[in-house]
C-alpha cells in the first residue's frame, strides 16, 4: 500500500513539474526589468517639402537608440533618441546642403515572443523633431511636435538577455519653417541590438 501510495504521488510530481516549471518561467518574465537598445541604418522622406514635388531629399542615414522598462513580455515603455541626416537632390534649395534631424521622445512597445525566440512588435509614440541645416546660415533652426509609429521584429539569443532586431519606424510632424508648410513623413529603416537586464 505505501509502495503504490509513494508511486501514485511521483506520478502525480512528474505530471505537475512541467506545468509549475512553466508557471515559474512565465512569472519570471513577467517581472518588470530595465531595457536598452541602439540601432543604425538609413532614412527616406516619404514626402517632399512642397507640393510641386519640387523639393526633396537624398536617402540618408541613422543612428540612435535608447533605454526603457519592459513591463512584462508583452509590453515596453521606452524613451528613444534618433539622429538622421539627408542632403537635398540637386536642382533643389538644399542643393549640396545636409538637413540634420534629430527626434526625442518615447514609444509604447508591444510585442508577441514566440517558442523560436522571436517578437514581432510594434511601436506607437510621441515626441519632437529637431530640424538644423549648419550647411545654411540662413536657415532658422526649429523643433516641432512629431508623432511616432513603427513595425519589427526581435530575435533573443539562446541563453542570453541579449537581441538582435529590425524595424522600420516613421515620424510624422510639420515642416513650416523657411519657406516651407507642409506635413512630412520620414521612414528610419534599421538594425539594432538590445540588452535587457536579467530578470
Amino acid at each position: 500500500m505505501y509502495a503504490q501510495s509513494t508511486a501514485i504521488a511521483a506520478l502525480v510530481l512528474s505530471l505537475l513539474a512541467p506545468s509549475i516549471a512553466t508557471a515559474q518561467t512565465s512569472q519570471t518574465l513577467d517581472r518588470p526589468t530595465a531595457v536598452f537598445f541602439a540601432n543604425g541604418g538609413g532614412n527616406s522622406s516619404l514626402t517632399d517639402l512642397d507640393d510641386a514635388g519640387t523639393t526633396s531629399l537624398k536617402t540618408g542615414w541613422t543612428a540612435g537608440g535608447g533605454a526603457g522598462v519592459q513591463l512584462n513580455r508583452y509590453v515596453a515603455l521606452r524613451g528613444t533618441f534618433d539622429f538622421a541626416q539627408a542632403d537635398g537632390e540637386s536642382a533643389t534649395p538644399f542643393a549640396g546642403q545636409s538637413l540634420k534631424h534629430y527626434f526625442y521622445g518615447g514609444d509604447v512597445q508591444l510585442r508577441y515572443p514566440t517558442a523560436n525566440g522571436f517578437a514581432p512588435y510594434v511601436l506607437l509614440g510621441a515626441g519632437a523633431v529637431t530640424i538644423d541645416n549648419p550647411d545654411n546660415a540662413a536657415f532658422n533652426r526649429f523643433t516641432k511636435f512629431a508623432g511616432k509609429g513603427g513595425v519589427g521584429v526581435e530575435y533573443t539569443l539562446p541563453r542570453s538577455d541579449f537581441g538582435l532586431y529590425a524595424q522600420a519606424n516613421s515620424y510624422i510632424y510639420k515642416f513650416d519653417r523657411n519657406g516651407f508648410d507642409k506635413t512630412q513623413v520620414d521612414l528610419l529603416w534599421t538594425g539594432g541590438v538590445s540588452y535587457r537586464l536579467p530578470r
